[in-house]
């Protein structure tokens, strides 16, 4: 797993995501170095991560920051697909968004349940329910796709005069 993917999925800028990764990683060190048990430390890092990706996406706009040169790079189209599924995620709640994180990021049902303090059904039941969520999101949008497609292809009609 790449804690730096794992963060450029949110963010949109690379370096960030580095900045962030590292961060994590430190934490989980010094926590570890201080004597702190940790008895998942994979789902406990993703964790800090994604508390320190909230707290910095709260403070900055994802199009603040790409600047001219990433612009120019082609990261254009990369961030309109990462708004495009942060607005299907947007249908979510955010334990549900969290759960579904985890899980892309192969963390099993026990470990998301230990990490976040919930049961194994919770997890389940959240998971399903995110899946469901996203399907009719996805659906949707797959219908306003279409419509908007018919309407385009349409010819205008002209009136005489």
């Amino acid at each position: 797993m790449s804690l730096v993917r794992y963060a450029l999925r949110t963010t949109a800028n690379h370096e960030l995501a580095e900045d962030l990764a590292q961060d994590a990683f430190m934490q989980l060190y010094q926590a570890l170095r201080a004597g702190k048990e940790i008895d998942h430390p994979k789902a406990w890092t993703i964790c800090v991560l994604r508390r320190a990706m909230n707290r910095q996406m709260k403070n900055r706009n994802l199009l603040d920051q790409l600047d001219e040169a990433e612009i120019a790079g082609g990261l254009v189209a990369e961030t309109s697909r990462l708004v495009e599924i942060r607005g299907l995620l947007s249908v979510l709640t955010p334990r549900e968004e969290e759960v579904l994180l985890l899980r892309l990021e192969a963390l099993k049902y026990r470990e998301i349940a230990d990490q976040l303090g919930i049961s194994m059904n919770s997890v389940n039941t959240l998971l399903a329910r995110a899946l469901r969520k996203l399907q009719a999101a996805m659906s949707q949008q797959r219908t306003n796709q279409e419509r908007t497609k018919i309407h385009a292809d349409k010819p205008i009609a002209r009136t005489s005069r």
